[in-house]
């Protein structure tokens, strides 16, 4: 006795396994994805995952935690909770539903007050992020790190701009000579960009006020004036000499100055006593 199955049949069995395959494997790979951002004032924002991005903090940190959904499939996640141990977070947050549009994160901020009272130098903070795939109804597991630099100074309120140490009518208002070499004080032989002159190495500290451009050059003229804010007795600033040698070490040995040269321009905008 001999069996005939129709094409047709066996071709839709095909295509209705196919699918069934296709979507739990694109679902098994959905994951969950997290990002832990820090910052001095709660607008702007850094990942700072490495002790060279350490955002500066006089007194409070805020912090920014985001979950969501990757690569780009179709699963979503439920009962997602983000927890820090260091800051004693267990904050549960919003699913993210089912479709293509990974866009989409739950957030979660924290204001972590006073969180440098009585302490000096960086802190390592890591938190994770657990939540459920609705597919497969199994866990999901993320990470992330960011890092923050305290000071122990909180009288602050004062900062003048690298703009106001270069002029020449200002320099007795120094605490310092102008000649001193930057490596004299920061222990870095940096190269920085002079109008008319071009590159410089091993610049002065009045030489780096006047660097021209971005990254190392911006984040040498603001750390010069930073340090001639902390020595001067006149001008109460936020940071004192340590953390900004620190801070600008940590950023040009990494080549990253973003969060180094945001600090640097709020602390030194603040607003300058001197005549």
């Amino acid at each position: 006795m001999s069996c005939r199955i129709n094409s047709k049949v066996l071709f839709s069995f095909f295509l209705l396994f196919s699918s069934i395959f296709v979507s739990s494997e694109v679902f098994a790979t959905t994951q969950l994805c997290f990002k832990k951002e820090v910052s001095a004032d709660g607008v702007n924002w850094f990942d700072a995952n490495t002790e060279a991005e350490a955002v500066i903090i006089v007194d409070t940190a805020y912090y920014r935690f985001s979950a969501f959904k990757c690569p780009e499939t179709w699963g979503g996640m439920y009962n997602i909770v983000v927890e820090d141990p260091m800051l004693s977070i267990y904050q549960p947050l919003a699913d993210l539903p089912r479709g293509l549009d990974n866009s989409e994160m739950s957030v979660f901020e924290y204001e972590a007050s006073n969180i440098c009272v009585g302490y000096e130098g960086t802190i390592e903070n890591i938190a994770s992020v657990e939540g459920w795939s609705m597919v497969s109804d199994t866990p999901r597991y993320a990470s992330d790190t960011a890092w923050l630099r305290c000071d122990d100074t909180f009288i602050g309120g004062d900062g003048c701009t690298p703009g106001y140490w270069k002029q020449p009518h200002h320099i007795d208002s120094w605490p310092v000579e102008p000649e001193t070499l930057f490596s004299e004080v920061f222990g870095e032989e940096i190269t920085i960009k002079l109008k008319k002159l071009g590159l410089v190495s091993n610049p002065t500290l009045l030489e780096a006020l006047k660097a021209q451009g971005g990254k190392v050059n911006t984040a040498a003229r603001h750390a010069v004036a930073a340090y001639l804010n902390s020595l001067s007795s006149d001008v109460n600033y936020d940071l004192n000499v340590d953390a900004i040698i620190a801070a600008f070490n940590g950023s040009y040995q990494s080549n990253n100055y973003g969060s180094l040269i945001e600090s640097l321009v709020n602390f030194n905008e603040q607003g300058c006593p001197l005549n």
